[in-house]
């Protein structure tokens, strides 16, 4: 379907609606518990070498 359809606009909107409908994309949990990992790590190397 090209930009000159006349259902172009209402395509795009219906397909919008279901993207915010679905919410935010949130990170896969072992992100999360990596990047964890990481600020704990963080944290323990600038308490020992203080």
């Amino acid at each position: 379907m090209g930009c000159c359809s006349p259902n172009y606009r209402k395509t795009v909107n219906e397909q919008e609606e279901k993207v915010n409908q679905q919410g935010r994309d949130t990170p896969p949990l072992f992100m999360k518990i990596g990047l964890t990992l990481v600020c704990i790590g963080g944290i323990l190397l600038i308490i020992v070498l203080k």
